[in-house]
């Protein structure tokens, strides 16, 4: 278990830290912190290194285009992480309420997917649709799963609309949200991949804000709910169960 006391002597490198909380525990482990008196986040993740820099990357060239997102910063001697410890900008804002926010969310997720649609694929990672006919990629690993469950999966993504691969969030929940006045923070791209942008937009709630057809809508919704059941299946069972409910119900 990691002490505040031995994150403060991890985060050294950075300069002047104080360790204000920890305030996630499931995939990875995330504190907000003051550096230099300024609020950060520190994150630990176990991901192979080639995966975490593309995200690092990833963050900076979304920076470059004008989307919100945690900046990483450097150690002093110009480091963006040391093994999986990261440091990034605070993002301020509330989680997304009602109409107007879905619609600013859906419109902030369509400009991410068209605007980068030839970065190559995170490394170790898989599209939906290569998960059709092979059991791991990234997070998921279908052998885990009851075999008519796996099946269920891969017939949601089998009937996704053919959408070019894009860069997608991964994880558009409101958790990972952040308004501020018209401004969209996205947070956590910890799950962020090449994949079908339909993932991320039928994780919204409903066509109007995924700007989508009703049946492309309610496949991609079908799609975003056996993707989170795949992906959740280890480390967050409870949750995924009650997602494979859903399918199930959306599957009938």
């Amino acid at each position: 278990m990691t002490t505040s006391g031995d994150l403060q002597r991890r985060l050294e490198p950075w300069g002047a830290v104080d360790v204000e909380a920890e305030v996630s525990g499931l995939r990875n482990r995330v504190w907000t912190i003051r550096l230099r008196g300024e609020p950060c986040v520190a994150r630990q993740n176990d991901r192979a290194g080639e995966a975490l820099d593309w995200e690092l990357d990833l963050l900076g060239a979304l920076h470059d285009e004008g989307f919100t997102v945690p900046l990483p910063i450097a150690t002093a001697s110009g480091e963006h992480r040391i093994g999986g410890l990261v440091v990034l900008s605070f993002i301020e804002g509330r989680e997304p309420e009602g109409k107007r926010d879905a619609e600013l969310v859906g419109n902030e997720l369509r400009r991410l997917h068209s605007l980068l649609p030839a970065r190559p694929q995170r490394p170790g990672f898989r599209t939906c649709h290569e998960l059709t006919t092979t059991d791991t990629g990234g997070d998921v690993d279908l052998s885990l799963l009851p075999p008519e469950d796996a099946a269920l999966c891969r017939s949601a993504w089998r009937e996704l609309p053919e959408r070019e691969p894009a860069v997608i969030h991964g994880d558009p929940s409101p958790t990972n949200i952040r308004i501020d006045g018209d401004r969209v923070g996205l947070l956590d791209w910890d799950e962020a991949r090449v994949d079908s942008p339909l993932l991320d937009l039928g994780a919204l709630p409903d066509a109007e804000s995924a700007g989508l057809p009703s049946a492309d809508f309610d496949r991609a919704r079908l799609a975003s709910v056996a993707w989170e059941v795949a992906v959740c299946w280890q480390l967050e069972s409870d949750y995924a169960r009650r997602r494979l409910r859903e399918l199930r119900d959306l599957s009938s």
